[in-house]
């Protein structure tokens, strides 16, 4: 009987944290559908009440609340956490399984995950957008071509093969072995890879008028953000920045000392991005214990992070060219990324620095910086044995460091204003968009931007079962490093993609590619070590998570075929014409109805820049009517105005999207002075009405 009872107990092991997870994620996710469908209506009517928000006609038609849709977001977002829990929790008192059925049963969970990976692509592929999402004709948005997806896989089966062989593996851990030369070499490589990719985004005054429309169209506003400060406004004070509060403050300063223009301005914002990819890289390099394996993983993410929207390739639409992602949002994130990564390599006792540099980013933009405050929490914890007395040091040092942000923008704000910065006003967009519904587009049921939201939870189980298995006092600090890395990444993903679940147009889904090509390269890396460790111990074929893996980043390696040649660059920027955003239109219309030094209301595209170039001050709080779709946003102008003690209100009633501010304007006294040809109108406070015509 005893022979008996110790063969049955060895048939029976207990669950690794790794395979809990495999067990535990199917169960999860289908916990988490359940919950969404549950739950997730009552909580967006909860948290997103219908909108007494009074918006203008032109706007009406834009108008599309999404409570329902939101909430059930809300809470698909909890599930990459309730897993999470539910792998820790497993991990305290493992579950037992017969020997001979846990990997069967692991097996087959990542096969459901590789075929249900491939259904998205598919589904992805058969989503017709029709008229509401701002097109002429119906249209499929693929994204990656089949050749793209043929040449992932032969990708990813080259790199089995080569794996399996002792020699290559080898061979690459001496290539890989760093010295200090080849950390040099290989991070000018990386240094002018990036330089090559954002070439693109540079522009002077006389090559705006060649830019592909839609980048043309975003700068105006990036552009202004920064010109209102030139023109004497305050963001977070007398100034409400669609996208960034606090990167126009140091722009604005280094473009008064080598003269403001359309050149300096992109050349800025691109160093900015240069910086932050830098950045990236560093984190990979550190994380991977390579410079050329960093080099390795960051190029896919570079070019996926700017993965071409419009053609053609020689002047093209990419994340780069909308510097409302890059610097103004991404740029902060990534930073600080790289910044708790360094911590974590160097094992840092600190962490309230940290919070300091989160809470600029957060000051500066809520859409992007609150899912990076999370991202940061997340990465310490994970990185962590949670006591009592490390979670109260960590919740001293964050609210410091948060505060310790606040005083900062708060001398600054004092120093320029006179006042404290008004924390409303970073929700003020947040507020017409996701709450009121403005802008918003339905989301797909399903499709990529499902399974960018898997990668995502994988990276943060993948950190889970890290953080579970890490043992002795001193986890190896690069390890720490990866690990804390995993977690950022997934949780700002995670949160940073809620902006695509408001406006799900299919262009807009590209602004995750970036944490999701980042996520992959880690995962990647993870799979990698395994696939090497698996082939040394005589495994022929990889686990269908490892494969997976291996043809995600094949596909995000794929974008480098999209990689700008600096000579068309070149010959882009030669083709100089007319300087379009050099006098805007409606200056000299200003210009001519205005004296020097007069506080005014401008609400014409590049408003701030008009003022500034004709010598007055515009005191409006938003960069042009078009910034402007509720009724509350001209009140808030006309309240400017009249505090600075102006009454000229400059407006533009061309395209016939414009939103038509004018009967706003009759019933608090303004009346229509003088028009030019272009549209564009002078209103003034108590004059009488001029009528209709220019």
């Amino acid at each position: 009987m005893g022979a008996i009872a110790t063969r049955a107990a060895a048939a029976r092991r207990a669950l690794a944290p790794a395979e809990a997870a495999w067990l535990l994620a199917l169960p999860v996710a289908a916990l988490t559908v359940l919950l969404i469908a549950v739950l997730g209506p009552p909580l967006g009517e909860l948290l997103l009440p219908k909108s007494r928000l009074a918006f203008f006609a032109a706007a009406l038609p834009q108008l599309q609340p999404e409570a329902h849709e939101q909430g059930r977001v809300l809470v698909a977002l909890a599930g990459p956490l309730l897993l999470a829990g539910a792998v820790a929790l497993a991990a305290r008192r493992p579950p037992h399984l017969p020997a001979a059925t846990i990997a069967p049963l692991v097996w087959s969970a990542q096969a459901a995950l590789a075929v249900a990976a491939a259904a998205l692509l598919a589904i992805q592929r058969r989503i017709v957008f029709g008229e509401i999402y701002e097109t002429l004709k119906p249209f499929h948005q693929r994204y990656f071509t089949d050749a793209t997806l043929v040449v992932a896989v032969i990708g990813a089966a080259a790199i089995v093969a080569a794996t399996g062989s002792a020699a290559v593996r080898a061979r690459a851990t001496g290539w890989a072995r760093d010295t200090s030369s080849r950390r040099i070499a290989w991070t000018l490589a990386a240094g002018l890879l990036i330089a090559i990719w954002l070439l693109h985004a540079v522009n002077v005054e006389g090559t705006v008028l060649n830019e592909n429309y839609a980048a043309r169209y975003h700068l105006s506003f990036t552009l202004d953000e920064t010109w209102a400060v030139l023109n004497g406004r305050t963001p977070l004070v007398n100034f409400d920045a669609q996208y960034g509060s606090l990167w126009p403050y140091p722009v604005a300063a280094l473009m008064s000392l080598v003269g403001p223009s359309v050149g300096s301005f992109t050349i800025l914002m691109c160093l900015i991005g240069g910086v932050a990819l830098l950045a990236i890289y560093d984190l990979l390099r550190r994380v991977a214990r390579s410079s050329l394996a960093g080099l390795l993983l960051f190029a896919p993410f570079l070019a996926t992070s700017f993965f071409l929207l419009r053609g053609p390739l020689s002047n093209r639409y990419t994340l780069a060219t909308i510097f409302a992602d890059y610097p103004l949002r991404f740029a902060g994130p990534w930073l600080l990324a790289w910044l708790t990564v360094r911590r974590l390599d160097s094992r840092a006792a600190r962490a309230w620095p940290l919070f300091l540099v989160a809470g600029l980013v957060v000051l500066n933009n809520t859409d992007h910086g609150l899912p990076a405050l999370g991202a940061l929490a997340a990465a310490l914890l994970w990185t962590a044995r949670p006591t009592t007395r490390r979670l109260s040091r960590l919740a001293l040092e964050a609210l410091a460091g948060l505060a310790a942000a606040y005083a900062l923008v708060a001398l600054l704000t004092l120093a320029r204003a006179g006042a404290l910065p008004d924390l409303a006003v970073l929700f003020r967009f947040a507020t017409l968009y996701a709450g009121a519904g403005f802008a918003m587009l339905p989301m797909p049921t399903l499709g990529f931007h499902t399974l960018i939201y898997l990668t995502f939870a994988a990276a943060l189980a993948v950190a889970t079962v890290r953080a579970l298995a890490a043992g002795g006092p001193q986890p190896d600090a690069p390890e720490q490093a990866l690990t804390g890395a995993l977690a950022f990444v997934a949780v700002f993903g995670l949160g940073s993609g809620t902006y695509y679940a408001g406006r799900s147009h299919p262009e807009v889904l590209v602004t995750s590619f970036a944490a999701w090509s980042l996520a992959l390269a880690l995962l990647t890396l993870v799979a990698m070590r395994r696939l090497a460790a698996q082939a040394a111990a005589g495994r022929r074929w990889p686990e269908p998570a490892v494969a997976l893996c291996l043809v995600g980043f094949g596909i995000a390696a794929c974008s480098l075929a999209q990689t700008p040649t600096p000579w068309s660059q070149l010959d882009r920027l030669r083709a100089t014409g007319e300087p379009l955003l050099r006098a805007p239109a409606g200056q000299a219309f200003v210009a001519a109805h205005t004296r020097r030094g007069e506080r005014v209301a401008i609400l014409l595209q590049l408003s701030h820049r008009i003022a500034d170039d004709v010598g007055v001050t515009n005191v409006s709080p938003y960069t042009t009517a078009f910034a402007m779709p509720a009724v509350t946003q001209l009140v808030d102008v006309l309240r400017a105005l009249q505090r600075a003690g102006g009454t000229k209100v400059f407006v533009p009633t061309q395209p016939a999207a414009m939103p038509d501010v004018r009967p706003a304007l009759e019933a608090f006294g303004y009346g229509r002075v003088v028009g030019d040809p272009e549209g564009d109108e002078l209103w003034v406070q108590g004059a009488p009405a001029a009528g209709s015509g220019p």
